[in-house]
């Protein structure tokens, strides 16, 4: 499995199926990934239809396709092993937002999305899945609190961006059930999310986004 960057696309070929869980724009939901992209787009980007542009800009990648967007920097992107976890992520902190905090309609137009794409090596069930790509995002929440990152919306610290998207992907099979952070799997993937996402948000701080 290796992390390419080619321009705007970075592109991860796990090289087999995975069962895979996503938030994404494109192959989101529970089902398979084989290949993951990440998009840069331009900060005031305004198609209605990022599934069918990521279909194009991905025709011929060997499928399942998991795709995302962001206005963040992909050259950027964090590369995290730990244990039986893997971690990629981009990091765009332009508009951090806390998850309970007041609604807003109108973001700012600045890179301002966390992708996370995690792999691990772990067998999981379906309700494993779920369950870990809960301890994902309570990481990467955990990562954003640790870097001191406060929220537009909220006296306190962020949660993510309004527009993050993660992606948990597992080998094949189905035998384990639970991935929470008191779990060997659970917690090397939070670990890896974990210093990822740290990675990126200090990264966005040494360059000013």
């Amino acid at each position: 499995m290796e992390a390419v960057l080619a321009g705007d696309l970075l592109r991860v070929d796990l090289g087999s199926e995975h069962r895979c869980l996503a938030s994404s724009v494109l192959g989101g939901g529970l089902g398979a990934v084989r290949t993951w992209v990440n998009l840069q787009v331009p900060s005031d980007y305004a198609r209605t239809d990022p599934d069918v542009h990521l279909a194009e800009v991905t025709a011929g990648f060997p499928g399942p396709v998991v795709g995302m967007l962001t206005a963040a920097s992909v050259k950027d992107f964090r590369d995290v092993d730990c244990g039986s976890a893997r971690a990629i992520a981009t990091v765009g902190l332009g508009w951090p937002t806390a998850a309970a905090g007041r609604r807003e309609v109108a973001a700012a137009l600045c890179p301002g999305t966390i992708n996370v794409l995690v792999v691990t090596g772990a067998a999981l069930t379906d309700a494993g899945l779920v369950g870990a790509l809960q301890t994902a995002v309570e990481a990467k929440a955990q990562a954003l609190a640790d870097a001191g990152i406060g929220a537009s919306n909220h006296t306190g610290p962020a949660t993510g961006t309004a527009s993050d998207a993660i992606a948990v992907a597992c080998a094949p099979g189905a035998s384990i059930a639970f991935a929470g952070p008191a779990t060997r799997a659970g917690s090397d993937l939070a670990r890896a999310v974990h210093r990822a996402v740290s990675e990126g948000c200090e990264r966005w701080s040494l360059h000013g986004g």
